[in-house]
């Protein structure tokens, strides 16, 4: 099969890293990083005047009518440089969501104004309980009227500079139920009570907390009680980005890695000549090689609207949870002990790594899903042969 880039998505890869290339490099990004947001407010306004906001979105919403290899292609060039922005949350997350489940006029300005890079969003559906599971959910809406009466708590809100969450709600059912969630646009203004958290990567969440605040009835997106499906299917496209952005890192740390071997000298003589290093950096490569053929399986698999999308989604994000952070761990290692420092940025890519490990399960959570899968598949397989 060809899995050549069309000369389009050639030409946003090759933007996506000039820009990266010239704006990236390990000071700048440090100095994003003390930041009061976290990222840069005018890198956001490029991005918009770019398009690259419109990627994902379809051309009759005024989008760019990008899929899944667009946006994979963008997040693996970001992965190289650690690019801070929202673009998962925002766009991959609270836009897909928006743009999806749109039901009135008031979304689709919403969406524009996303597109525009004049308002940010997150996804709010993460509680203290959840252990990775989208269909556990304790906050509930309660019809009253016209309007629905939000309580609940959601932690760990990617991108804390939203101007609205895409929150997860039980309208019925129990905790576990996959029926009775309801998804509903929620403008973060002063009747949300939020508090700011600092991850492992320096990036900024949030915990959102809701004390019966009335929404109207517009704000809900898609279907009553049906959400669960459609939460799944974007959550699986943004894992499947993440691992693009994984792929990403881990490309750059072991191209740094050897770099640095070969100017690092011992004993009279760059490190790099030593055999038992250079096996470890053949390793680093295999590692990282092994995740991008999964990726692309994974692509593959989303573009053709396949069967197997779980299965494949869940095999790439397993390998790049167990790959992601050895290929790190291995890069902090051979630069030794300045590798953690914060003045050199092989650290920081090892803190990326193990928070996009964390993101929407971790490598045993999906090696469960995939196991799981599989003998779905068999035992349908069986049934159907009896």
């Amino acid at each position: 099969m060809d899995f050549s880039l069309t000369a389009e998505q050639q030409m946003l890869k090759d933007s996506v890293e000039k820009f990266v290339a010239s704006e990236y490099d390990a000071t700048q990004r440090e100095k994003l990083l003390e930041a009061p947001d976290a990222f840069s407010r005018a890198h956001w306004k490029t991005f918009a005047e770019l398009g690259w906001l419109t990627i994902p979105f379809s051309e009759e919403q005024g989008g760019f009518g990008g899929g899944i290899v667009e946006s994979a292609t963008l997040m693996e060039a970001f992965g190289k440089a650690l690019v801070l922005e929202p673009f998962v949350d925002t766009v991959l997350l609270a836009g897909q969501l928006l743009a999806r489940g749109a039901n009135t006029a008031d979304h689709e300005l919403l969406l524009s104004q996303l597109m525009a890079g004049e308002v940010q969003g997150a996804f709010a559906w993460q509680e203290r309980q959840s252990r990775f599971h989208l269909s556990h959910c304790e906050t509930t809406a309660k019809k009253q009227g016209s309007n629905y009466l939000l309580s609940g708590t959601k932690t760990l809100v990617s991108n804390a500079d939203a101007d609205f969450v895409v929150v997860s709600a039980r309208t019925a059912g129990n905790t576990e139920d996959a029926n009775g969630i309801s998804l509903f646009a929620v403008k973060l203004d002063d009747r949300v009570n939020t508090t700011r958290i600092r991850l492992m990567d320096g990036r900024h969440a949030m915990k959102v907390q809701f004390d019966e605040l009335s929404v109207p009835a517009a704000s809900l997106l898609g279907d009553v009680g049906e959400a669960l499906p459609l939460m799944q299917s974007v959550v699986d496209e943004v894992t499947v980005a993440l691992c693009a952005e994984a792929v990403g890192a881990m490309d750059y740390l072991y191209k740094a890695t050897a770099e640095y071997t070969n100017t690092r000298k011992q004993f009279g003589q760059p490190i790099g000549k030593f055999q038992a290093l250079q096996h470890r950096m053949v390793d680093m490569f295999m590692k990282t090689e092994q995740c991008r053929s999964l990726l692309i399986r994974a692509m593959c698999a989303v573009s053709d609207g396949s069967d197997d999308i779980p299965e494949a989604v869940s095999a790439v994000k397993s390998m790049v949870g167990r790959y992601g952070r050895a290929v790190a761990e291995e890069a902090v290692q051979i630069h030794g002990g300045m590798g953690v420092t914060n003045e050199m940025n092989i650290g920081h890519y090892l803190k990326r790594l193990m928070m996009i490990d964390m993101s929407f399960g971790n490598a045993d959570f999906h090696r469960r899903r995939f196991c799981s899968s599989r003998y779905r598949e068999q035992a349908l397989d069986l049934a159907l042969a009896s």
